[in-house]
């Protein structure tokens, strides 16, 4: 029996990829959600039409279950039963895209409750409930202005770090450094910029700079991982496109693939 391909990620590239590569060979699409969709929702009109597909073609998901290690062609899996290996003839990632973290942002200071990505501000706010009186969102990626809305909406207002963001209350620029303060919970930002320092009070940082692939496999993070495709591309960012784009590069691996 042929081993199957493994995408990590159903969202709309990790769809696209299983579109192309079930109809030539067996494929497991694993998502550590317990529904097939990511950020886009399982319940997108164009996201159902894309699952129906998959599953016409005999894609199996494991859904609820997280990929944690890549290693010489055997992905480790962990879920509610426990872990496993599963052997694959590829391994595809397309877990999508993420906002940059306080790291990527070389961010000091104490690390309290009430620091978020935009990406799992954007799933709360969607619940309806209102999260904070003052929220700073820093940043000026894809997700900053949609999430000052939602929260905007909900009766937040709305403070960015941000060096364009007609979508704000209040704006500083991006600082030379800044820092989150508070024990347990965010009190505030001190932003350290050619005026001197600013003391910004909030009770809550939402992190909105711009994408950058979201790895966090063992073994399957660098480029150039032996067996790996990554499909996070940065644009296009519309369900419709990333699905087309998923799918060229599966055809691009299956061609040569298939040429031994």
């Amino acid at each position: 029996m042929t081993a199957p391909v493994a995408v990590v990620g159903a969202g709309p590239s990790g769809l696209g990829c299983a579109a192309v590569l079930a109809a030539a060979l067996p494929v497991v699409l694993i998502d550590r959600i317990p529904i097939p969709g990511g950020t886009v929702g399982w319940d997108n009109r164009e996201i159902r039409g894309y699952v129906t597909q998959v599953r016409r073609l005999g894609t199996r998901m494991r859904l609820g279950e997280t990929a944690l290690r890549w290693d010489a062609g055997r992905l480790l899996l962990a879920g509610p039963g426990g872990a496993e290996w599963l052997h694959t003839v590829g391994l595809f990632v397309a877990c999508g895209l993420r906002p940059a973290t306080l790291a990527d942002w070389r961010v000091t200071g104490d690390r309290p409750a009430g620091v978020v990505p935009a990406t799992v501000a954007e799933h709360l706010l969607q619940a309806g409930v209102r999260l904070w009186a003052t929220v700073v969102v820093v940043g000026d990626g894809p997700w900053a202005a949609p999430v000052a809305r939602s929260a905007r909406r909900l009766g937040t207002r709305i403070i960015a770090v941000s060096d364009h963001a007609d979508w704000a209350d209040e704006r500083h620029p991006r600082p030379k450094q800044w820092s989150i303060t508070g024990r347990d919970r965010v009190a505030g930002i001190r932003l350290e910029g050619e005026a001197g320092v600013t003391e910004v009070p909030c009770d809550g940082v939402v992190l909105a700079g711009d994408p950058a692939p979201a790895r966090n496999i063992d073994g399957a993070v660098l480029p150039g991982a032996a067996g790996v495709t990554f499909v996070q591309p940065l644009t296009p960012p519309d369900p419709a496109g990333r699905f087309r784009a998923a799918q060229d590069a599966a055809r691009r691996w299956l061609r040569t693939y298939q040429e031994g």
